[in-house]
């Protein structure tokens, strides 16, 4: 799809306005006359080796991971000709908390051991200045959906009402679809005692672009899981299981004979089925309504499973706090299961998807495994670092990243606290365009002064102190290409350091190593 702004990158754009009436005052509320879309550079291809394969290849096709402030990223994003693209917009953005939100930093070390914590965003706002920040994005995000698409905005009880009436004055009213209730976590300790009842509750919030065009939606299903204790506390049983009841609704006489053949009509009372064939008619012998049988699905040895429609109140998909082998140690990391349901509901195969504060990068893993397209957007870089290695650590395919012009990612760590690494490059004999590189130790400055600081001794192995490590065997001094990622997702788990690829086109070999702390450094070697 062109331009339909008319105006190309870098320049600048009317701001949307709202469709609904104004429901919410505040503070310095205003729609800005214009919006500037700054050229974004791109900084790094990801998955590039197969680019000449095939179909020609399209940038506007690639999955993109932008590094900048989301205001900036979705003025370009609709300068760039994405207006009325987007199937999907799931956001998590601040929720307004008045706290700062830290990444637990560990060595991988073998025990995994905290050595300090780094703050990745600031959720303190003053005034009304939160809401002149949501309002600003969400009439961006706006334009950006498809006809037929939706947003689904997540948040907590602090501001969801507020959030509520903004998005009515955004989209409009007719265009609320629901409010999801999510139970994100299990009350435990101190907590159950809270004043006027523990939070245990987010939200997300569910309005369409244009509920009449009509709206993409697949209903979802869920599985709930019983002992054998527990389905005969909840269920009757016959010979063939456990099994509930339903009233048949307007069955035909034709379909409710065919279920009694089938053992699935249940008479109250203990009474039996009667079928009258001459009155065409179905009934119970000792009175009351006939019952559809529905069996539970034996899934194992005394376990047994029953799929039901998903309402608005999900309390069967866990937070974090119960799914440990997800974390990534990014604060307000959501579960995959949750990503999974809405990006299930709410598109098809293929279908982009955006999520503006991407965070730990939960959206854009899942769309990618789900088969769908993605946009992500996050103001620190520590996220972005987050995101690219849990990419890489699950086998992620091609996607870009886009920075802002003015300084690279690697410019970001101070040069006192970058690591420093002593490399070995050779080719290996036999292979004329095939290179070993062996990472043969490196120092880590920033680590080393940390652990210092606690009085600890230093890690006994340099690869405790590194996160990941990546190779570009073709580096052209503008865009970083690793077609190597040596980046381990589990706590204890480590880098490998010694690494065997292709490297034929003559380039220099680029390696990036990055330290716990996500202080980076980025050797060029001829």
């Amino acid at each position: 799809m062109g331009d339909q702004s008319g105006r190309s990158p870098g320049g600048d754009m009317g701001f949307p306005r709202p469709l609904g009436p104004s429901l919410l005052q505040w503070e310095g509320k205003h729609c800005p006359d214009a919006v500037t879309a700054p050229p974004l550079r791109l900084t790094e291809i990801h998955g590039a080796d197969g680019l000449d394969q095939g179909a020609p290849f399209d940038p506007a096709a690639v999955n993109t991971l932008y590094h900048g402030d989301n205001l900036d990223v979705l003025a370009h994003l609709l300068a760039s000709g994405r207006r009325g693209q987007v199937r999907l917009i799931y956001i998590d953005p601040p929720f307004d908390s008045n706290a700062d939100y830290v990444r637990k930093i560990r060595l991988r070390d073998g025990h995994s051991r905290q050595i300090g914590k780094r703050v990745e965003y600031r959720d303190v706002w003053q005034g009304d200045s939160y809401l002149q920040f949501m309002y600003e994005r969400l009439l961006l995000l706006r334009e950006l959906l498809a006809d037929d698409g939706s947003i689904w905005l997540h948040c907590d009880y602090r501001q969801v009402h507020r959030l509520h009436l903004l998005l009515e004055e955004v989209f409009g009213r007719e265009n609320y679809l629901n409010t999801i209730s999510w139970r994100s976590q299990v009350t435990r300790g101190a907590k159950v005692n809270a004043f006027y009842f523990p939070f245990s509750t987010q939200y997300i919030e569910i309005f369409a672009r244009n509920r009449a065009a009509p709206t993409l939606w697949h209903p979802q299903r869920k599985q709930l899981l019983f002992t054998r204790r527990q389905a005969a506390a909840q269920f009757m049983e016959d010979e063939q299981g456990f099994f509930r009841t339903s009233d048949p609704g307007t069955y035909s006489y034709e379909k409710l004979v065919e279920l009694h053949a089938a053992g699935r009509l249940y008479a109250p009372y203990d009474g039996e089925i009667v079928i009258d064939q001459e009155a065409q008619r179905v009934f119970c012998s000792n009175g009351g309504n006939i019952g559809v049988k529905y069996y539970l699905e034996k899934v194992g040895r005394n376990r047994y499973a029953a799929e039901r429609g998903v309402d608005n109140l999900w309390d069967d998909i866990p937070g974090l706090g119960t799914t440990p082998g997800e974390d990534v140690g990014y604060p307000t990391q959501k579960t995959e299961a949750l990503l999974r349901r809405i990006i299930g509901a709410a598109t098809d195969p293929g279908d982009w998807v955006l999520d503006a504060f991407a965070g730990s990068g939960t959206t854009p893993l899942v769309a990618q495994q789900m088969g769908r397209r993605w946009l992500a957007c996050d103001a620190n870089y520590g996220a972005v670092q987050t995101i690219r290695r849990r990419l890489q650590a699950h086998g992620a395919t091609r996607f870009d990243l886009y920075g802002p012009p003015a300084a690279t990612p690697a410019a970001l760590t101070r040069e006192e606290c970058k690591p420093r690494a002593v490399l070995e490059i050779q080719p290996v004999e036999g292979n004329g365009a095939t290179i070993e590189v062996h990472v043969r130790a490196v120092r880590a400055p920033a680590v080393d002064a940390l652990l210092a600081e606690q009085g600890r001794g230093p890690v006994t192995d340099w690869r405790g102190a590194i996160e990941s490590i990546e190779i570009d065997p073709a580096y052209d001094g503008e865009r970083f290409r690793p077609v190597l990622a040596d980046a381990p997702q589990g706590k204890r788990s480590r880098i490998n350091g010694r690494y065997t690829l292709n490297a034929s086109s003559g380039f220099p070999v680029a390696v990036r190593i990055t330290d716990v702390l996500g202080n980076e450094e980025l050797r060029v070697i001829t």
